[in-house]
């Protein structure tokens, strides 16, 4: 196409400019792009036109200026890969690569002849850049005049629907810019002399960027939406599902007595067949494109109405994802928002929106219906005694990866109340494991996704629920009653995307882990990822402070000293940890927080406290466990530390940190990078928050500020360790005996819960039964405890050692307390030698 930037261009770039709004997908690579022609799909003058707009707006070299390659100098930097169908001509199927295309591949060719065997040479540092421009998201659907006038067709689109895309859906228009490829690759593949045969070279160039460009349309707008009862009617006659009806069949018919071929057989048959429909029509998504857009709309605004602003960050690590690849989606589960926002972010940035796998307890009247329709498709809480179910459900997964359509799912299974990250349920990593292990057509990328509140929307209802409450259900009354949040103010959301675990990579570097432990090993890789991306805002640094105090309240000075810290020991993490600070400074850190009203400040001028009450010290404990990880490195040291008399060799400390730290990282899902404990020891020197004397070390003098600093920086972990001593101290007393897990979690519990009572722990997940499990869990794992026939549990020796040094990081108070509340021995706080 000859393109001159004359009269008609003009008023055709005016008249687009007036309606398109593009998106960009993935921008890219800025160090190739001197020597880059874009390559689109169609001949078309619009889609040139929004390429140019966005290439000024993002400051790239423009479509229309001239370019060397080489060699060979060309007026355009842009080619096109097939000639557009005309309006009278639509059934012409013929392609013609452009001219320019095969100029640029002749003198490539060329320049590789010349430079062949001469060392000295410089290759051509040209490189052709797919570029995908993409009208509307909807894919190809047969229907209605409108609907195939407002969807993108998969095949080249006519001018007339062009125009037509261009009044209704101009906000709607995603650039997508693909892998770039070397000219040098498309020399070598360019060795034919006639005219024909350099067609036909010419027609193999253009087959991998067509490729590439299908990969970056799928993932766009995904593949097509079939209708709600083929997927239906395809889930329910799939080779699984009739093979878990023949089996259920022979269960029940044997145990009823039932003869094969008689009434009662084909009654009893007829009758699975009806349940495996419910099953289907109760599981299955009818995601729409106008739904879509309606929730677009809907949610922005009321985003915008809660929220001082919503930040996605970790775009860049999704965008390095190959194009076409299966891409599944593993958030945090804070709050019902957070499928919500995600489906929002990644409409906003030009990716597929992903179907999500929610729990029927949201398969409400009228909402569960918009939910579907937004592409929520439900699944049971638990499906163990319906085989007929989980096969029906594990087959709508297979058919949804098979296909190509991203998604999402919560591998906690439900909301966190405390905070942490729950330990991942298996069922369905289990399943994507299996449907890898059955074929893909496509690899597997799983995406962990970190949101971090400000301000939580159920906020009131899990700390009703931390103190004892019962978990209200979900309703519609309950979704419209909330409606009333849109008169408060939550302050912001960061949506941060973890590093891709590409399932391959991930498969090949674990084959000797026996296929039944693969699941747990990915849930745990999962969850560590996720908070390996944590956000760490003004609420969540407050609550690690305030809620270190004795009684909730603090200096603001020292507060603002004291977050300041965390932000420097925090902005040295190693480039493996993709945490995420405040732009705010201790100052404006507690202005935020008191704006939220989550605490409130008392006193004037130099002596102003920040405290909270009660009530608000049981919601911040929500807050800074989504974030105690990031400093349990530090906070376990500076508990090893502080309590000491005598200075502690640094080789012994680090020692004690490996031991121990793992038992933390369990609980907190979190894996520090390695090294770290040396760097993370190192920092602490460099503050002064740790004395280096002669190889050891020490805490600042008692009672000194940066003494005050460790001892706040060690209260982040100190109620983990606490609770930890809990179930040492109760097996050490029994260590003769033994006692019965359950036994163990159930005193554990209790004494846990009488601590808080009478030390003033105001932290309920202090006596999660929950967190007793995964430690015991944990000491059978590493072999510190042992179970016999009868699942009684008894104490490894090195406990013992953890017993007589207890006193050195433990409360003196604490420690007699649990120690009498497990009838054990009195321990005599004993020093380690240095």
């Amino acid at each position: 196409m000859n393109v001159k930037q004359g009269l008609r261009y003009r008023l055709t770039r005016a008249f687009v400019e007036r309606f398109a709004q593009p998106v960009v997908g993935n921008p890219p690579d800025p160090e190739t792009l001197p020597q880059a022609l874009y390559v689109l799909e169609k001949r078309s003058l619009s889609d040139l036109i929004v390429l140019d707009i966005v290439c000024e707006r993002l400051e790239l070299p423009r479509p229309l200026a001239p370019i060397t390659l080489a060699t060979q100098t060309e007026r355009r930097r842009f080619a096109f890969l097939d000639r557009a169908k005309r309006l009278l001509r639509p059934h012409d199927e013929r392609r013609r690569v452009s001219k320019r295309l095969q100029r640029v591949q002749r003198h490539a060719a060329a320049t590789d002849s010349a430079t062949r065997g001469d060392e000295a040479a410089t290759p051509s540092q040209g490189h052709l850049l797919p570029v995908l421009v993409q009208w509307g998201r909807a894919p190809n659907r047969q229907g209605s005049l409108a609907q195939l006038l407002l969807s993108e067709s998969w095949a080249v689109t006519s001018r007339l629907r062009r125009l037509l895309n261009l009044l209704l859906n101009g906000r709607d228009i995603v650039v997508s810019f693909g892998q770039t490829t070397p000219l040098e690759a498309v020399a070598a593949r360019t060795d034919a002399k006639d005219p024909q045969a350099a067609n036909q070279q010419a027609h193999r160039l253009a087959q991998p960027l067509r490729a590439q460009l299908a990969a970056l349309r799928l993932d766009v707008v995904g593949p097509d939406f079939s209708h709600r009862r083929t997927l239906a009617l395809e889930v329910a006659t799939s080779t699984p599902v009739r093979e878990a009806l023949a089996s259920e069949l022979s269960r029940q018919a044997e145990a009823a007595g039932i003869e094969p071929g008689s009434r009662a057989h084909r009654r009893l048959t007829e009758r699975l067949k009806r349940r495996i429909h419910r099953s289907v029509e109760s599981i299955v998504s009818n995601m729409t494109y106008s739904t879509m857009m309606v929730l677009e709309r809907l949610l922005g605004w009321f985003w915008n109405r809660i929220y001082d602003g919503v930040d996605f960050l970790g775009v860049e690590r999704l965008q390095s994802v190959p194009a076409g690849n299966q891409i599944i989606y593993v958030p945090s589960h804070r709050s019902h928002v957070d499928y919500l926002l995600l489906s929002y972010l990644l409409f906003q940035y030009g990716r597929m929106i992903p179907h999500i796998v929610a729990g029927d307890n949201l398969n409400l009247p009228v909402v569960g219906g918009i939910l579907r329709r937004g592409g929520a498709f439900f699944m049971r809480r638990s499906f163990r005694d319906d085989p007929l179910y989980g096969a029906v459900f594990s087959e709508y997964l297979y058919l949804m990866y098979r296909r190509g359509h991203s998604v999402e799912f919560f591998p906690e299974g439900g909301r966190s109340r405390t905070g942490r990250l729950l330990p991942a349920r298996l069922g369905l990593l289990k399943m994507t494991l299996d449907h890898h292990r059955r074929g893909l057509p496509r690899p597997v990328t799983l995406v962990p996704v970190y949101f971090g509140y400000e301000k939580l929307i159920e906020g009131k209802a899990y700390m009703d629920q931390l103190r004892g409450a019962e978990k209200r259900k979900e309703s519609v009354f309950g979704v419209f009653r909330n409606l009333r949040l849109t008169r408060q103010n939550f302050g912001r959301v960061v949506v941060n995307l973890g590093r891709p675990l590409h399932l391959d990579a991930w498969l090949a570097g674990r084959r000797s882990v026996a296929h039944e432990e693969l699941p747990a090993a990915l849930g745990r890789e999962v969850m560590t990822s996720i908070n390996g991306a944590a956000v760490l805002n003004p609420v969540n640094l407050v609550a690690l402070v305030l809620l270190a105090t004795n009684r909730q309240a603090i200096e603001r000075a020292l507060l603002a000293s004291q977050i300041n810290l965390y932000k420097d020991l925090l902005s040295q993490s190693p480039r493996d940890q993709l945490f995420v600070l405040p732009e705010q400074d201790g100052d404006g850190a507690i202005d935020e927080v008191l704006r939220l009203e989550m605490a409130a400040e008392e006193g004037s001028g130099s002596d102003r406290v920040i405290a909270c009450d009660p009530q608000q010290a049981v919601l911040l404990t929500w807050y800074r466990n989504n974030v105690a990880h990031t400093l349990s490195v530090p906070a376990l040291m500076a508990c090893l530390v502080f309590r000491r008399r005598r200075p502690l060799r640094r080789a012994v400390l680090l020692t004690m940190v490996r031991v121990l730290h793992p038992y933390l990282a369990d609980e907190l899902s979190f894996t520090p990078a390695s090294g770290s404990y040396e760097r993370w020891l190192k920092r602490l020197e460099n503050v002064g928050l740790l004395i280096s004397e002669k190889g050891t070390l020490r805490a600042p003098a008692s009672g000194s500020g940066d003494w005050y600093r460790l001892k706040l920086l060690a209260q982040v972990v100190m109620q983990s360790l606490e609770r930890m001593f809990i179930v040492i101290a109760l097996l050490d007393a029994h260590r003769t005996s033994g006692l019965p897990r359950d036994a163990l979690q159930q005193h554990a519990q209790s004494s846990a819960q009488t601590l808080s009572r009478l030390y003033g722990l105001n932290a309920p997940e202090f006596f999660d039964r929950g967190l007793f499990n995964r430690f015991i869990d944990a000491l059978l794992a590493r072999n510190r405890i042992r179970a016999d026939d009868h699942d009684r549990l008894f104490p490894q020796p090195i406990l013992g050692d953890v017993m007589r040094n207890a006193g050195t990081v433990i409360d003196g108070d604490i420690l007699q307390a649990v120690l009498r509340a497990s009838n054990a021995t009195p321990v005599v706080h004993h020093q380690a030698a240095a």
